[in-house]
């Protein structure tokens, strides 16, 4: 409805800039740092800067709280993609990246894109549409161990044997406790700033962990 929205061009006017143009002087402006990446949050910052506003991370999302019969989160079964699929085994690459963290004196890597966990762990799922990817975040560790952080429902006895004792399953709420633990032992932690949600990083950083701003090892 026209009457409404109004419509800007996102490619002509980026949204930045219009908020650059438009924000009154001391306006605070919210926005939820797990939809936006690192880079992302600087830019909001630049432009309110700009404004001389301030932009401030929100804890919870206002549409969320609007939002009747929102659907629950997929469900569809985590499944091994074993060779002759998979060409490297996925512990042969979860070492391999594990050993480029450690001559970087990285301690672990914050992964977040499905497709990049998707082939370190050699699984495939059913959460996004003509995408065989799941959705969930791990933390790869410098000895190879990752932690994966998905819905137990997901993985049958059968992948959970193709993972192997060193790749652990946790909750997605048990993220937040995960970073504060690496963070409170001073752990230095890769995060992609083009791919990993702002609010990981800003958890890091207040636990007290060293964030390296680099590319997802995947």
């Amino acid at each position: 409805d026209g009457g409404l929205f109004e419509i800007r061009h996102v490619t002509h006017e980026p949204p930045a800039e219009w908020l650059a143009a438009s924000l009154p002087a001391q306006a605070r402006l919210g926005f939820d740092p797990w939809l936006h990446t690192t880079h992302q949050a600087a830019a909001l910052q630049r432009a309110c800067a700009k404004a001389h506003a301030h932009a401030v991370a929100v804890d919870d999302n206002p549409v969320d709280a609007i939002w009747a019969g929102q659907p629950p989160p997929p469900l569809a079964p985590i499944v091994p993609h074993s060779p002759p699929f998979a060409e490297t085994p996925a512990a042969e690459k979860r070492h391999r990246l594990a050993e480029g963290l450690r001559n970087d004196g990285h301690d672990a890597a914050f992964l977040a894109q499905p497709d990049g966990i998707a082939w370190l762990l050699d699984v495939r799922g059913g959460d996004v549409p003509f995408t065989p990817l799941a959705l969930a975040f791990a933390l790869l560790h410098a000895d190879g161990r990752v932690d994966l952080f998905a819905d137990p429902r997901k993985l049958t006895p059968e992948t959970r044997a193709h993972l192997g004792p060193e790749v652990t399953v946790a909750v997605p709420s048990a993220l937040g406790a995960a970073l504060d633990a690496l963070a409170a032992r001073g752990r230095t932690v890769r995060v992609d700033p083009d791919g990993v949600p702002e609010w990981v990083a800003q958890r890091l950083r207040a636990g007290g962990a060293v964030v390296a701003e680099l590319p997802d090892p995947c």
